[in-house]
C-alpha cells in the first residue's frame, strides 16, 4: 500500500521532532492528544485511515487533510475522536481531487 507523504500535503504545518515510538505518530489511535497544526501528526492520521479504508492514497489523503484543517471542531482534541469524526462526516464533505 502507498504511503501519503509530506509532499502530498496542501497546507503549511509545524514539523516538530518526535521519537519513533511517540504515541502521537505511532501505534493505534487512542486518547492521545492530536494537534492539527503538526505535520507528522496529520500524516499519522491520514496514513492510518489510508491503510484501513482507502485504495487511492492521494485524493483520499487530501480529503482527510482538508477535513481536519477546515472542518474539524476545535473541541475534538484526540486521535480517536478525530478519526471517528472523519468517518462520521465523510459523506458530508465533498472535495475535488487536486484542489
Amino acid at each position: 500500500m502507498d504511503t501519503f507523504t509530506k509532499d502530498g500535503l496542501n497546507y503549511e504545518y509545524n514539523w516538530s521532532q518526535y521519537e519513533k515510538n511517540d504515541p502521537k505518530i505511532s501505534g493505534m489511535p487512542d486518547d492521545t492528544e492530536f494537534n492539527r497544526k503538526e505535520g507528522l501528526e496529520v500524516l499519522y492520521i491520514v496514513n492510518f485511515l489510508t491503510d484501513h479504508l482507502a485504495y487511492g492514497v492521494d485524493c483520499f489523503g487530501n480529503k482527510v487533510e482538508q477535513m481536519m484543517r477546515d472542518q474539524l471542531p476545535k473541541e475534538i482534541k484526540n486521535q480517536k475522536d478525530t478519526i471517528q469524526w472523519i468517518k462520521d462526516n465523510w459523506k458530508n464533505y465533498v472535495v475535488k481531487c487536486g484542489e
